[in-house]
């Protein structure tokens, strides 16, 4: 009862502030300019400042995404449960990084396992891995294969150079490939030409950390670049007594981007970046056989970088070619980490063939290589190898009723190091009944091929009592098969006037081929004990397995509305339910580790032309507790939080803001999935103070 109390004290207490706020400035309208108007805006886009319209006019500009179908197409109309944060978005919400800011996205599960580890997926499967959830930057996939996931901390840029980030909730293998099974994050960064002169930005937090950048953009006739420096530091996260835990990390990194329109038909993009710090971990393990269990302390180094390319070649009003290429490396010196370099190239061209009859064509070549860092706890076998995947992928549109049905089907084959030939099929429906309301549907097949360390890793999972040291130890299973989704997906969009859009998505998803260490009964599939010598000691190897199928299931629904023109309030609600077979020492959960019950409300009030007042309050459902080889994992309460910040901006080129984040709460956990229990830390109450000043106000994007 004292939470739904919690709740609705503070739901209350935002609302009228932000009500009361709302009324003044309602107060001190002025009548709108002509040259403010909607039809103005969508004409002049190109060339507006953003950060100058209103809410309501911000409201009105067609959003372009492309991650659905690979090409541009309106938000509105687009086949796939899909969500945008725009450039705006990021700067009215005051976040430090990436993650932060996808915490905004219904249907997502964003937590911090500790200050530079985060949890962050989508429909069920949470985890530090993540490992069915793709993730770009401009085209470049970060997706490691040593366990299937993204290091979240290395992905530190200035995030005044993300132009938009699109998350699709739903599998997108089809267009993706293999990992694109729950969901694709896409982001999406400024061309050189929106980031013209200088900009300088600063920030210190409380209990949060300090980071500064410094970007400088130029032009010279068709050539358009720009280069940047950053380097930020994370204070550590606090443990449950009281004291600070071994979870702090720096890092400094720099990049530079450079745009040629080479003709009126070709445009070529380079783009390079590199990044060096440290952090430092805690986890429990075996030093030696002979330890017993300790707590080990980590001091590691991370570095890495990359270098991408993409051509775009425009045949005809009818046709055109994109070819992308990257190349990158990653050097993580710590506990079961690794070094790994990383090359992709791609193909993908795009025809209109008939007024109503559309194809897309593609194919890449992938190959990653790696070395893992040896211990006694975490071994891989080989120590170093390559990963390659080819593949191929079509699909053909076919616009049924002109302007109202159009029907999308298309396929990807894939040819992997370790399962082989994978297909990946899906077939999308769009209802455009009136240009105000949308109705699609899709039912989809993806894939997740088996992560390294599940083929070939060697992992003391727990030490068994006896006259010598013996240990369980998960262990590489080399005829895994891939886990294997099918998706039903039904989704609504309706945009019945200038100040309200709803969309809203129902899902069903089944999964086959789980894969699994199973500790309920692990002598049941042991393999024949293996006796050490010198020192002495005994392992049983339980392997990686194929045992269980599972299933997620629910709801997720946005609503924004603009109630008076500086005003705009924007609702997420996500419902999940599934399966969690065998809870207790099982890994690769659908829902244990993910709450059931999530929202949030996000407050955008304009007080003046240069004075914002934001919040936003998220609730998190509690997730219960279970046992993994003797460690208690998760067992998080129902959790609020509350952020809420001001900001001056545009005052001779200055952006002043002020940031409490989490004010409601003490210290607390957010998560603590099952492999890192020990690794994790409480977070609580934080403030940022950010400065930003630009020579230049930034453009729009161009179309």
């Amino acid at each position: 009862m004292s939470r739904r109390i919690g709740i609705r004290f503070t739901l209350i207490s935002l609302f009228h502030i932000s009500l009361f706020l709302a009324g003044l400035c309602k107060a001190q309208d002025h009548s709108p300019d002509p040259a403010n108007s909607i039809s103005s805006v969508r004409q002049q886009k190109k060339s507006v400042n953003l950060a100058n319209l209103s809410l309501e006019e911000l409201m009105n500009i067609e959003t372009k995404v492309s991650s659905a179908s690979r090409q541009s197409e309106s938000l509105a109309h687009a086949p796939a449960a899909i969500f945008v944060i725009t450039a705006e978005d990021i700067r009215r919400g005051g976040f430090s990084s990436i993650a932060e800011a996808l915490r905004t996205v219904p249907g997502l599960y964003v937590a911090t396992i500790n200050r530079h580890w985060w949890t962050v997926s989508a429909r069920g499967f949470s985890d530090y891995v993540n490992n069915k959830m793709l993730v770009l930057i401009d085209g470049r996939s970060v997706y490691t294969p040593e366990f299937g996931g993204v290091y979240w901390d290395t992905q530190d840029f200035p995030l005044e150079d993300i132009a938009q980030i699109e998350i699709i909730r739903g599998p997108g293998g089809t267009l993706w490939g293999a990992n694109a099974v729950n969901g694709v994050i896409n982001i999406i960064t400024k061309s050189p030409a929106e980031t013209q002169g200088i900009s300088v930005t600063s920030s210190a937090g409380w209990n949060e950390g300090y980071s500064a950048s410094v970007r400088y953009g130029g032009r010279s006739h068709d050539l358009t670049y720009r280069i940047y420096g950053k380097a930020s530091y994370s204070e550590p996260g606090f443990l449950p007594t009281g004291g600070r835990a071994q979870d702090f990390m720096n890092l400094s990194s720099g990049g530079v981007r450079a745009d040629w329109t080479i003709s009126d038909k070709d445009k070529l993009t380079l783009e390079g970046q590199g990044y060096y710090g440290g952090f430092r971990n805690q986890a429990h393990g075996y030093r030696t056989p002979t330890s017993g269990l300790v707590t080990i302390f980590d001091s590691a180094t991370v570095q890495g970088g990359h270098f991408l390319s993409r051509w775009s070649h425009i045949f005809s009003e009818r046709a055109s070619m994109d070819i992308l290429g990257f190349c990158d490396w990653t050097d993580r010196d710590s506990f079961a980490t690794e070094a790994r370099s990383t090359c992709d190239v791609e193909l993908q061209h795009n025809w209109q063939l008939r007024p109503r009859h559309s194809l897309i064509l593609g194919a890449n070549e992938w190959t990653s290589g790696a070395r893992v860092y040896q211990s006694f706890t975490f071994k891989t076998n080989p120590v170093e190898e390559r990963t390659n995947i080819a593949g191929v992928f079509g699909q053909y549109e076919f616009m049924l009723v002109p302007d109202r049905v159009r029907l999308i089907a298309g396929t990807k084959l894939e040819h992997n190091s370790y399962t082989g030939v994978e297909i990946q099929p899906q077939i999308r429906g769009v209802w455009t009944p009136s240009p105000v309301h949308t109705v699609w549907a899709a039912v989809s097949r993806a894939v997740r091929t088996p992560a390294r360390y599940e083929m070939e890793v060697e992992y003391q999972l727990a030490q068994i009592p006896g006259p010598v040291p013996t240990f369980l130890t998960a262990v590489g299973n080399p005829k895994l098969k891939s886990e294997a989704l099918r998706a039903y997906e039904i989704g609504y969009r309706v945009n019945p006037s200038e100040h309200v859009s709803l969309d809203a998505t129902i899902f069903y998803n089944h999964y086959d081929n789980l894969t699994n260490v199973n500790l309920s009964n692990p002598m049941s599939v042991a393999g024949r004990p293996i006796v050490h010598q010198n020192p002495t000691y005994v392992q049983i190897p339980v392997p990686w397995q194929n045992i269980s199928a599972g299933q997620t299931h629910g709801a997720e629904l946005y609503v924004k509305v603009a109630p008076i023109k500086r005003w705009q309030l924007a609702t997420g609600v996500t419902e999940l339910r599934g399966n969690s077979v065998n809870l207790n020492d099982t890994l690769n959960l659908p829902v244990a580790n993910t709450p059931r019950h999530q929202f949030n409300i996000q407050s955008r009030l304009n007080l003046s032309r240069r004075l914002d007042f934001d919040s936003g309050l998220y609730h998190y459902g509690g997730i219960a507790g279970y046992r993994f080889a003797g460690n208690v994992a998760q067992d998080v309460p129902v959790h609020n939080r509350l952020d809420v910040g001001i900001s001056f901006h545009q005052v001779r080129g200055f952006t002043f803001s002020v940031w409490g984040r989490d004010v409601t709460a003490d210290q607390h956990w957010e998560t603590r999935p099952f492999l890192f229990t020990t690794t994790s830390s409480e977070t609580g109450r934080m403030m940022v103070f950010k400065l930003t000043w630009q020579s230049q106000a930034e453009k729009g994007r161009d179309d």
